[in-house]
């Protein structure tokens, strides 16, 4: 086996869950989506004589397009095990220990986020909503790019 994914394995025996987004950025977003929602009510009631079906389809699409990643903002939870990691929502995504081959950590102050690159495909980005995560994140970066724990160089080639 791979002695970074067995040091992965070792490392997250224990899964870290924590939530995708941090308080603040949470209820930062869900403010928006009401005050959007709010004034575009405000402003049909106002024009409401001159409302075209295009303009009410046009709306309820944006509508629409405001409301599809709220339920992943709020809700969303991420995870860390030994086999890799995982974000859960509507928009989920997940990468395994043994496919990536970049990852990098930024530390964001309103979501820190990993972003895991697992081939010639597009990059990953998973985003930490709590103190545990960003630990664990650090964590993964420094076994995915550092220098090989003592205990797995110390062993010799097969």
């Amino acid at each position: 086996m791979n002695p970074r994914a067995e040091a992965l394995a070792r490392a997250f025996a224990t899964p870290v869950v924590g939530p995708t987004y941090r308080p603040f950025t949470r209820v930062l977003a869900a403010l928006l989506v009401a005050g959007l929602f709010a004034w575009a009510a405000l402003t049909a009631i106002a024009s409401a004589e001159s409302l075209s079906w295009q303009q009410v389809g046009a709306g309820a699409a944006v509508g629409l397009a405001l409301l599809w990643p709220l339920p992943s903002l709020l809700w969303g939870r991420t995870v860390i095990d030994a086999k890799g990691i995982r974000q859960l929502g509507w928009m989920g995504r997940e990468a395994d220990w043994v496919q990536v081959q970049r990852v990098r950590f930024l530390a964001m102050p309103m979501s820190p986020r990993m972003i895991v690159s697992v081939g010639l495909g597009r990059s990953r980005v998973f985003y930490s909503g709590s103190e545990a995560l960003d630990a664990a994140f650090r964590q993964a970066v420094l076994l995915l790019t550092g220098p090989l724990p003592d205990a797995c160089a110390a062993t010799p080639p097969e």
